[in-house]
């Protein structure tokens, strides 16, 4: 069946002046059946934005840590039950504030840093006794501009010494955990993240352009990231989460949001993810789309980009595509980024869509929203 209406979508967004440039590919059964792309990767140089366009995956980058954490599990090298100070020391103390008190939190397990209730803020966040984890991811840019960047370890250390934003467990917040993860993946795997992810997913599935950094004879496909759209979008000018745009590997590798990737190659991630076999097993996908949000926890898992969506191991899992607004099937799983790459995975089709863009703040494009729909009702 043909998916030229995709094509169509995509051009029609970029004359709109929605989105700078763009990037689409869809798979099914494990292969890719569709792609195109449409715009700028760079407006001012007239340079097309491409399939192969490299672009900063911020926390679309948590697919690929949830996936390290499942291989992790798979081989009985982590237990999502486990508490996360057997690990990562610093986290043996966890509490929390409130009224001006230190109060003393439940252990913070694995499965809080998978399902996003271990109350480790990312920075900005409004709660009582944010001051800490706000000046540990100040320390952190410093250390990374003053030329001695703290280590992935360095930082879940930090962090697991700061107040959390309440007690373990209590309720769905969105921050720091899949940061935190990193540091766990590689105490278990005995091996820096990097190393992990290019060994156990990245050259499995072939993700040749997918990194923690943007090597030099790469460079020029590196797309320039807009603050907005428009007939003359403005470059950014500002980092978010500590992520600049290195052209080496990093000493802090964020698992929340730093991979450096393409549309074509996180497409492979997400046949993998919605065919199965490979890197992962079919049992191993179950799990990690299975949603880990109590009645509680929910009440403030409550976005418009995730209406209809449960969560867990990082990624939202549909529900009620009613409620969504989507026409793919239930069971559908994924998550998107800041700077607007996103990925849904359907093991029930077997097809898999990635959209990627680069504008800041986009999250969960109207782009994104209408290629799942579209793709779903052709395929």
């Amino acid at each position: 069946m043909s998916l030229e209406i995709l094509s169509q979508i995509t051009d029609r967004c970029i004359q709109a002046h929605e989105e700078t440039g763009a990037a689409v590919v869809i798979t099914k059964d494990g292969r890719e059946v569709f792609s195109t792309a449409a715009g700028y990767a760079d407006k001012e140089n007239h340079v097309p934005f491409k399939t192969d366009t490299i672009c900063r995956a911020f926390s679309c980058s948590k697919v690929s840590t949830a996936v390290a954490c499942m291989i992790l599990i798979t081989e009985g090298r982590l237990d999502t039950g486990w508490n996360v100070e057997w690990l990562i020391p610093e986290f043996g103390a966890a509490h929390y504030i409130r009224d001006g008190k230190r109060l003393e939190s439940p252990p913070v397990k694995i499965r809080d840093l998978l399902n996003m209730t271990s109350g480790a803020a990312y920075p900005g966040d409004g709660h009582e006794g944010a001051e800490g984890t706000n000046d540990a991811w100040y320390q952190l840019d410093e250390s990374i501009k003053a030329g001695r960047s703290m280590t992935t370890q360095q930082f879940a250390a930090l962090i697991g010494r700061q107040p959390l934003m309440f007690p373990a467990g209590q309720e769905w917040m969105y921050g720091s955990s899949a940061d935190i993860l990193g540091a766990v993946i590689e105490k278990c795997a005995d091996m820096p993240l990097a190393e992990f992810m290019k060994k156990r997913i990245f050259e499995p599935l072939g993700m040749e352009d997918t990194a923690f950094y943007c090597p030099a004879d790469k460079r020029e496909r590196l797309a320039v990231l807009y603050e907005g759209a428009g007939e003359a979008p403005k470059k950014a000018g500002y980092v978010n989460l500590c992520i600049y745009d290195y052209d080496s590997e990093p000493a802090f590798a964020s698992g929340g949001a730093g991979l450096f990737s393409t549309a074509s190659d996180y497409a492979k991630l997400g046949a993998e993810l919605s065919s199965g076999g490979g890197v992962l097993s079919r049992a191993a996908v179950d799990f990690l789309r299975t949603n880990g949000l109590d009645d509680t926890q929910r009440r403030t898992f409550d976005w418009d980009a995730v209406r209809g969506f449960g969560y867990g191991n990082l990624v939202r899992v549909l529900e009620d595509r009613n409620a969504a607004g989507l026409l793919a099937p239930e069971g559908s799983f994924g998550w998107d980024g800041w700077t607007g790459t996103y990925l849904l995975c359907s093991p029930e089709s077997g097809i898999s869509v990635t959209v990627f863009t680069q504008r800041c703040g986009a999250g969960t494009t109207q782009l994104a929203r209408n290629i799942v729909n579209a793709a779903f009702a052709k395929l």
